[in-house]
């Protein structure tokens, strides 16, 4: 490396006397200002005061030492340190308490367990500060040579002795804030994961004195307890609402060529669909997948069942096409950028859309790195941002790039969207983009009132201030329904303005919740009556596929004659968007 470079970025977490023994010996790095808190290092960085490119961290296993605020520091530290290691930075932790090494370890591999992260990703060092300036420097040294020059000798101050000095508390984020921290703010084009050699855990052996038993694996947390089997209820006849077909739809232009001006928002953006800079070429080049089928899944009210929707559709879309010997690829798209329920609905929250825009290269496999796979639903997702402020730095022209590019990677995509369908995300991208569109309603007269206002809105032709998305491309969705609640079949097919109704979810209000609060969306794929109204719809949006029709369980097959019937008419059964 060229001495006189001014290195890879430093950002410091930590004592003072430890920035300052980092800043005076000549490293050709760059220390970034001192951070006193993990709070502190995450909005500095959100707010562009720290540099975005750094890749070096230096924790802390004494920060707030001595306050009310010191555990809760130190776990923030855990999955800071987890965090930050997973995404491919060097990370070094100041221990100040030798004693206390083992506890250390052990938070942070709990932190690893609760972040999902797999232990032979976990790389961090621990930096002696008891045995001096020049310990703590010759370890940074081992680990970083090759990337940083040192010098061939340290200054005179390198042995004076390291004391912790008194520190103001700072503002601490909530555990619910630390534990969605988003990575996204770090840009590791220099750094990938697999460049690092890894270990279970790669912690740097001290000296005698630093010299610790490893602990015990810990003992990961109990699961909550499964809430017992309600009785079943007598089943109510569902409302009469039809379930029917829609019209054949409309083929997106390729990218690059100007649409239809009858499709939402492509006028617009096909005059200048430059890629943007980051975009993979390669990737774009390639077709799409054969057959590929992209969902938008939308609403006009919050509390609809939109999130639970999409999540349970991508679902039952992987495991009907696995049951039936054809298994499709599926991603779930969270564009909700500014509240995002999917990570909290599946139970993970990183790495988020962010981890992607700041990377050098939007190709494939940096892609596929930045998704989190649902387990027991077996689908891909692509989340939304944690905190709501970086929501400006993942718009739509990221979001269009990033979905013609799963396009190519996936045979079905699912995106979950905002209740703001005049958002340019959603106007400009999730509605154009999208071969189908389901409109979520329950049967609240508020809710069917506001997807009257939303379908006229989206449905309006261009030159009268509309959206210009054609109806044939719209299916409603009933969620939640219930016979008798004061809203008929006609009265929905009425706000719905010629749009049909193509999935009707009856409602288990008491099931759902428990699967939400327990991270076990994938169970209610079981459900005798959500399950085979989920495969229904599944197997409407892709008529052309083949998906196995939903099959109880042994022990719940006498329900399974209790799922209400639904209205099939010739359009039915010729598949989604076919009259």
């Amino acid at each position: 490396m060229d001495s006189t470079s001014p290195g890879p970025g430093v950002i410091v977490v930590a004592e003072r006397p430890l920035a300052d023994l980092l800043s005076s010996q000549g490293i050709a790095w760059t220390i970034q200002e001192r951070q006193p808190s993990i709070a502190a290092m995450w909005d500095a960085l959100s707010g562009g005061r720290l540099d975005q490119h750094s890749r070096i961290l230096v924790f802390s296993d004494a920060l707030q030492q001595g306050t009310q605020s010191e555990a809760t520091e130190l776990q923030q530290t855990a999955r800071a340190i987890v965090a930050m290691s997973n995404a491919g930075a060097r990370v070094f932790v100041a221990v100040w308490q030798a004693e206390r090494v083992p506890e250390l370890q052990q938070v942070i591999a709990l932190a690893a367990t609760a972040q999902g992260v797999p232990q032979e990703r976990l790389v961090y060092h621990l930096l002696p500060i008891e045995q001096g300036g020049r310990a703590v420097l010759d370890t940074m040294r081992r680990v970083l040579e090759g990337e940083v020059a040192f010098p061939s000798s340290w200054g005179p101050t390198v042995d004076t002795a390291l004391s912790r000095q008194a520190f103001t508390p700072s503002p601490l984020w909530s555990a619910a804030e630390a534990e969605a921290v988003d990575l996204g703010a770090i840009d590791l084009a220099g750094l990938e994961v697999e460049d690092i050699e890894v270990e279970d855990i790669e912690v740097e052996q001290p000296p005698a004195p630093m010299r610790t038993t490893p602990p015990a694996a810990p003992t990961p947390p109990e699961p909550a307890p499964t809430p017992p089997e309600p009785a079943p209820a007598p089943p109510q006849p569902a409302p009469p609402i039809a379930v029917r077909g829609l019209n054949a739809r409309p083929t997106l232009p390729p990218i690059g060529t100007n649409g239809p001006s009858g499709v939402a928002g492509r006028s617009a953006i096909d005059r200048d669909d430059s890629l943007p800079p980051n975009a993979s070429p390669e990737l774009l080049a390639r077709p799409k997948r054969p057959g590929q089928v992209t969902i938008t899944v939308t609403s006009s009210k919050g509390g609809s069942g939109k999130s639970t929707a999409s999540i349970l559709l991508a679902g039952s879309v992987a495991r009907a096409s696995q049951d039936a010997g054809h298994p499709l690829s599926v991603c779930l798209i969270d564009l909700d950028t500014r509240d995002g329920q999917v990570a909290s609905l599946i139970g993970k929250f990183m790495p988020t859309a962010l981890n992607i825009r700041v990377q050098p290269v939007w190709d494939e496999e940096r892609i596929r790195r930045n998704l989190v796979h649902a387990e027991g639903l077996d689908v891909d997702t692509l989340l939304a941002p944690i905190r709501p402020r970086t929501a400006d730095t993942v718009g739509p022209d990221f979001y269009r790039t990033i979905i013609r590019s799963l396009q190519r990677m996936f045979d079905v995509i699912v995106m979950d969207t905002s209740v703001q369908y005049l958002d340019p995300l959603i106007a400009q991208v999730a509605l154009p983009e999208a071969d189908e569109i389901l409109f979520v309603t329950t049967l609240a007269s508020t809710a069917v009132q506001g997807m009257a206002r939303a379908l006229r809105e989206i449905t309006a032709p261009v030159d009268e201030s509309g959206l210009g998305v054609p109806r044939e491309k719209i299916g409603i969705i009933v969620n939640q329904s219930v016979a008798n609640v004061g809203m008929e079949r006609d009265q929905v097919l009425a706000a719905g303005l010629g749009v049909p109704v193509v999935g009707v979810i009856p409602l288990a209000t008491k099931d759902v919740l428990t699967a939400t609060n327990l991270n076990r969306m994938y169970t209610l794929l079981d459900h005798p009556l959500i399950g085979p109204a989920y495969n229904d719809l599944a197997r409407a949006c892709l008529p052309g596929r083949e998906l196995s029709p939903w099959r109880a369980e042994p022990e719940t097959a006498p329900v399974r004659a209790a799922v209400p019937p639904v209205a099939e008419d010739e359009g039915r059964r010729r598949g989604l968007f076919r009259r």
